[in-house]
């Protein structure tokens, strides 16, 4: 079987984090050293980037940070050659006679709403970015439990030449620092991500 999958280039927003140091002014009255006082910054950045695993009707996807700074990312998920109502989102491999012939199937098994997950707002007055946020903090060499396992592809939509040269999965991210973390002993929710991308430099919408 042909393989269609391909990934976006992702959008990486690195938010300059740069700490004022200030003198007060009796102390710096005080410094006699002819030698120049230096202080040296550094920048945060991060640094972020899709792995992916493809084989004959696998795309097994996680991202990955390259640092140095703390990241969030969220991810979206592009299904072209097929009516949105014809893709199932399901958390494990679906029994055969269990799988409509007409339909795609992404299996993604860490799709909840707990720590370490993926995991996207199921309420539509509240939630309309289509975005699938990573409800956990992704240290300097890092990487997020799975997005996406597998694709399954109906027995009907197999035989589709015209379904299959349209048909395109396409995987897209985005990161941002974690500059707000959760305190000892609580969780990254939901929330605390997504305002985290609120406050950052907004986004380009990515294409199809």
């Amino acid at each position: 079987m042909k393989k269609f999958f391909k990934t976006h280039a992702k959008l990486c927003i690195a938010v300059l984090a740069l700490a004022l140091v200030t003198v007060g002014g009796t102390l710096a009255l005080m410094v006699t050293s002819p030698k120049a006082l230096l202080n040296n910054f550094t920048a945060a950045s991060i640094d972020t980037e899709i792995n992916e695993v493809v084989g004959e009707g696998t795309k097994q996807v996680k991202i990955k940070n390259h640092g140095p700074s703390d990241a969030y990312v969220r991810a979206r998920i592009m299904v072209s050659g097929v009516s949105k109502e014809k893709v199932k989102i399901v958390d494990e491999e679906p029994a055969v006679n269990a799988i409509e012939t007409d339909c795609v199937y992404l299996v993604m098994q860490n799709n909840a709403n707990s720590a370490g997950r993926w995991y996207k707002d199921q309420e539509p007055e509240k939630y309309s970015d289509d975005f699938y946020y990573y409800l956990g903090v992704l240290p300097d060499g890092g990487s997020t439990k799975e997005l996406l396992s597998k694709v399954i592809i109906g027995k009907d939509l197999q035989s589709n030449d015209e379904f299959l040269e349209q048909f395109t999965v396409t995987v897209y991210h985005e990161s941002v620092l974690a500059i707000e973390q959760p305190e000892e002993g609580q969780t990254v929710n939901l929330a605390m991500v997504q305002r985290a991308f609120t406050n950052a430099v907004p986004t380009t919408t990515p294409g199809t």
